[in-house]
């Protein structure tokens, strides 16, 4: 990888995640510096160094395992926010790195700002085909057909509490009549999906986005040619205000993915029986738990003694929801426990 140009730089603590550091027992967040290049990422991690080019990116921002959250504790003030790159170096396996800064003050804006230089680098003057306007107000345009274009990041104003500022938010920009023509694709989304449509009389899979526009909803079609439909959901995801519209389109976690087989297994109707089995400290203790709380933090947290407290955690342990990790009662959530706790937070 030629490093002939800095784009970006991110200074803060790090942690490479793969299947041995995450066994290894001595893992910690270490200090690290990100280097953003034309071509490609550095990442020197206390002098230990990663290199990874674009093609080897796999994701952005995926969600980091509770182990590698908890083991943050240690090291960092605080671990609100943090990104996460994952890449698959040849002959590998897929490993990630997560980083955050070392006070969490500026931590999204930090982060966020980073992110967005590396998304410029992946999306800027990639090629794209866009049916805009393809739909509106629930009529079909049969005039509306694939135009060619690319992925640009323009300039728009955009409000920050009382100020206003000039920011760039990636678009689309296409040739109308010999003419430059921008559409702001990604504001006032209402949803985002994937389908399949013809593209070039060959089935694609496309990114729909609907917007609202003055008082009609407007469905526009976006086909990616050289890049990845993922890399413009993460984008919406994280540098735009409408996470949820692509929430059940981003990639699961293993944690998520074994917390939903578990959920699955379980009617709602036997959830709501085995939560209203549970006493309410009992699903206080749980929900803490699920949300990250030390175990050992739960009786100045709930005004309990610790005798109290680790009677309510024997009792949990013995129904199924908890497992003993430790002596003096660190525990942690097992699947059944993850399900119900999160029938508890949903629901309740």
């Amino acid at each position: 990888m030629s490093k002939s140009k800095v784009i970006a730089t991110f200074e803060g603590k790090g942690i490479l995640i793969n299947t041995y550091t995450v066994r290894d027992p001595f893992t910690k967040w270490k200090k690290i510096k990100i280097y953003l290049y034309d071509d490609g990422l550095r990442f020197d991690i206390e002098g230990n160094i990663v290199e990874v080019e674009y093609e080897q990116i796999e994701d952005i921002g995926i969600k980091l395992p509770r182990k590698i959250i908890e083991i943050a504790k240690n090291s960092l003030d605080d671990i609100a926010d943090y990104g996460s790159i994952t890449f698959k170096l040849p002959d590998e396996e897929a490993q990630s790195i997560g980083f955050a800064p070392e006070t969490s003050i500026y931590g999204k804006t930090t982060i966020n700002k980073f992110l967005k230089s590396l998304f410029q680098e992946l999306l800027y003057k990639k090629n794209i085909k866009i049916q805009y306007a393809r739909i509106v107000g629930g009529s079909v345009n049969p005039e509306v057909q694939w135009d060619d274009g690319n992925l640009v990041f323009a300039k728009k104003p955009i409000r920050k509490g009382v100020t206003v500022i000039e920011d760039l938010v990636l678009a689309i920009a296409v040739q109308t009549m010999g003419k430059p023509k921008v559409y702001d694709l990604f504001a006032n989304i209402e949803s985002v999906s994937t389908e399949k449509k013809m593209v070039n009389e060959e089935e694609k899979d496309v990114i729909e986005i609907k917007q609202l526009k003055g008082k009609e909803t407007v469905n526009s079609y976006l086909y990616l040619e050289d890049t990845k439909i993922l890399y413009i959901l993460r984008y919406i995801s994280l540098l735009t205000k409408y996470h949820k519209t692509v929430e059940k389109l981003l990639p699961k976690s293993s944690e998520e993915l074994v917390s939903q087989s578990s959920a699955e297994n379980w009617s709602g109707e036997k959830l709501k029986g085995e939560v209203e089995k549970l006493s309410p400290e009992e699903q206080e203790i749980l929900t803490a738990i699920y949300t990250g709380i030390d175990s050992l933090e739960l009786p100045s947290m709930m005004g309990l003694e610790v005798d109290e407290v680790e009677k309510v955690l024997e009792s949990l342990i013995d129904k199924g929801f908890l497992d003993l990790t430790r002596i003096r009662k660190e525990t942690d959530l097992t699947e059944t426990g993850r399900a119900v706790t999160n029938y508890i937070i949903t629901n309740f």
